[in-house]
């Protein structure tokens, strides 16, 4: 599986590289360059930001398919996950964005006993609920200059996980009843050639009277985590309704848990207001599920 995941990202890369950057090299095939109305920057990769801020208001809804994610007390976790996130333009260098994990519904086995259960709650288990400023310190003056922003924001537990035992159906836990976590971080994009734009983040989050959650401590209820990732969007002026993807994704503590995903995905466009985005992550490391798939659509108005 993961051999098949290095073949796509291979293709993916390998497609993006020879489509024309230029209007009208279409391989024989004269299109008319019309502007397109999504800018290059509202084309939003799955999991990386940009750091310019939005011009208008965003709604993105996702939805997140995992299999063998690992919590504190449980292992071979496979469910899904749904989320929902507002981003709100305050001026040209600050926006603010809520976040929210609703909903969260899986099997797994705990890992003291072996017995299989069923997790299910209106919330979410590394990701809560969130209120996070943006502030857009540095702005790209002219296409190949940088933006950059930094970010910060908390996060704090509304609402809980049932564990069940799947053979009797008794309710056996809560998870997440509880807790607390910091956001912070910097974010940059570049466009490059006009038809590439990169985007990196890096930054941290830190939990505190958290429950049941952390990744490799079986009685600790604080503890930190990195958040990184850089993502490449093809997007040439002459093609304006579909973008090839790829991505790469690094969650960690830099030492006992590790888990990095290299993510393919296309972001189509329909017209100047909807976006989908699809893709197929595969963990290629142990700590990171072995394959989580994510489909999302940005609503802009």
């Amino acid at each position: 599986m993961k051999f098949l995941s290095y073949v796509v990202v291979a293709l993916i890369c390998s497609f993006a590289m020879v489509l024309p950057c230029q209007a009208g090299a279409t391989g024989g095939l004269e299109v008319i360059n019309q502007e397109a109305e999504t800018s290059i920057q509202e084309l939003q990769p799955l999991y990386s930001s940009y750091a310019q801020t939005a011009t208008r208001w965003a709604l993105r809804g996702g939805a997140r398919f995992f299999t063998e994610a690992k919590l504190q007390e449980v292992d071979e976790f496979d469910g899904t996950s749904l989320d929902v996130e507002l981003t709100v333009p305050l001026s040209d260098r600050f926006q603010f964005r809520f976040y929210y994990p609703f909903y969260t519904d899986g099997e797994a086995r705990l890992i003291e006993s072996g017995d299989k259960v069923d997790i299910d709650g209106s919330g979410g288990t590394l990701d809560f609920p969130s209120a996070i400023i943006d502030y857009q310190f540095m702005k790209a003056a002219t296409p190949g200059d940088y933006n950059l922003a930094a970010f910060i924001g908390v996060g704090y537990i509304l609402r809980s996980l049932d564990v069940e035992e799947k053979k009797s159906g008794e309710l056996v836990d809560f998870y997440n009843h509880r807790g607390a976590v910091m956001l912070f971080g910097f974010k940059a994009d570049k466009e490059i050639n006009g038809c590439f734009t990169v985007i990196g983040n890096l930054g941290g989050r830190y939990y505190w009277d958290s429950d049941d959650i952390h990744i490799n401590s079986q009685d600790d209820d604080e503890f930190w985590l990195v958040d990184a990732s850089v993502a490449l969007v093809y997007s040439p002026p002459n093609i304006s309704w579909i973008s090839p993807v790829i991505e790469v994704v690094y969650q960690g503590d830099m030492s006992d848990y590790n888990s990095v995903q290299v993510v393919p995905q296309m972001i189509v466009s329909a017209g100047s207001h909807v976006n989908f985005n699809a893709g197929v992550s595969i963990g290629v490391v142990d700590d990171a599920p072995n394959t989580e798939a994510r489909v999302q659509m940005t609503l802009r108005y």
